[in-house]
């Protein structure tokens, strides 16, 4: 079925007009989204070059407007396709002066020249948004679709229809009595109009959604991070503690948990400032994430205190971690003491499986274990770590460990 050349006309303004309004939005919109102002921006020259498509149709195939409309459309796509790489943490190529000089010399030319060799550049136009719709495509490709995208399959889709109406350009501009005017402008079947048209705008709104899911996703992040330390904070903590003592309940695994205190913090913030003893502790949270195993869990509960969850560990194999911690924390200088050096005082406790007990009640159990053990390394001389189970009175009653009598395991200084 046929459209008549007024009614492409229409419809083409109409959606680029619309596009392009929406990009302007989106660029201001997405600001916090890096990708997402590169897609904003790639969009709004898409949609210039559309209207400038429009236009050229409307003055029956002026090379002018072919020109400069191309040029716009190629423009905005190496944007896009730019966005992409920043989307997905690729490297980006700075130096698109090369490419965009080369695309708007060629529309340029075109413009210059023949109607017969206008058509040659409109095959090498299309050839051209086909290569950079394949890029971007092969680009999304490799992203990783999460259960909760939807923007992805939709950019990707736009991308793959994008595709198959230049290729269909290329084809029918072979044609010796193919029209100067854009393809898609000059007659041809509504299916294929309405294919890259609706292209362009399953294009913008799977770009927007994808910009919105990481934006949310870099929230809900944010969220569950300390912004001091970059460890997980309480909650994120205390949530990722039910996953494991879940998991740990249902496996019969272990699951131990050591708690750490920076010893003497208060002289250090009274001694040398709040701002001092914030770089402390950034170094000691930097000991703390270079020392776990990828699989352990840190954050800081509060303060200057901090935990770690080892999953499928036992007491004994947690007071290697220990040690590697203490020996690094040392090797912290304090502000404003010549030769003076951070400690930290360890508690560690192992999760007890026992019957009946919800996880939130068995991870302050484990907590409250492990915090016993920490105060009472402190009490005896700081600088160390205290296992748990050694404070336990050996009939296995549920005395609190706290009033135990106790027997020490510490990693003393210098061993």
């Amino acid at each position: 079925m046929q459209l008549g050349q007024q009614s492409i006309v229409v419809v083409m303004v109409v959606v680029f007009a619309s596009s392009l309004l929406i990009s302007a939005g989106l660029l201001l919109g997405l600001r916090a989204s890096a990708a997402g102002r590169l897609w904003a921006a790639g969009h709004l020259l898409l949609s210039a070059g559309g209207l400038g498509f429009a236009a050229n149709a409307a003055a029956a195939g002026k090379p002018a407007f072919a020109a400069l409309a191309a040029g716009l459309y190629a423009l905005g796509k190496l944007i896009i396709y730019r966005g992409v790489r920043v989307h997905q943490g690729l490297p980006v190529r700075a130096r698109m002066r090369g490419p965009v000089s080369a695309v708007f010399a060629f529309a340029a030319i075109a413009a210059l020249t023949s109607p017969e060799a206008l058509v040659r550049a409109q095959q090498g136009f299309c050839a051209l948004f086909a290569v950079l719709s394949a890029m971007t495509l092969l680009l999304l490709a490799r992203g990783r679709l999460g259960r909760s995208e939807i923007g992805l399959p939709l950019a990707m889709l736009a991308c793959a229809v994008q595709l198959a109406v230049q290729l269909y350009g290329i084809a029918i501009s072979s044609d010796p009595a193919a029209s100067v005017a854009p393809f898609y402008a000059a007659g041809v079947d509504r299916s294929l109009v309405l294919a890259s048209l609706v292209a362009v705008l399953l294009g913008l709104f799977g770009y927007t959604v994808m910009a919105l899911e990481q934006v949310i996703a870099n929230k809900e992040h944010g969220a569950r991070i300390d912004g001091l330390t970059g460890l997980l904070n309480r909650a994120a903590l205390d949530e990722s503690a039910a996953t494991l003592i879940s998991s740990a309940l249902r496996h019969r695994q272990a699951l131990t948990c050591l708690v750490i205190d920076v010893d003497h913090f208060k002289q250090v913030n009274d001694l040398s400032g709040h701002r001092a003893g914030d770089a402390v502790l950034q170094a000691i949270a930097e000991a703390l994430d270079n020392s776990r195993r990828a699989s352990d869990v840190a954050g800081r509960y509060g303060g200057e205190e901090f935990c770690v969850l080892c999953p499928h560990t036992d007491e004994q194999q947690a007071t290697a971690l220990a040690r590697r911690i203490l020996r690094k924390v040392r090797a912290i200088p304090l502000p404003g003491a010549a030769g003076a050096f951070a400690s930290v005082s360890i508690g560690i406790a192992q999760l007890r499986q026992e019957s009946g007990a919800d996880t939130h009640s068995l991870w302050m159990q484990l907590f409250g274990h492990a915090d016993c053990a920490l105060y009472e390394a402190k009490r005896q001389g700081r600088d160390r770590y205290l296992v748990a189970s050694t404070l336990m009175p050996e009939s296995g009653s549920e005395a609190e460990p706290a009033a135990m009598p106790v027997a020490m395991v510490a990693d003393q200084p210098g061993t």
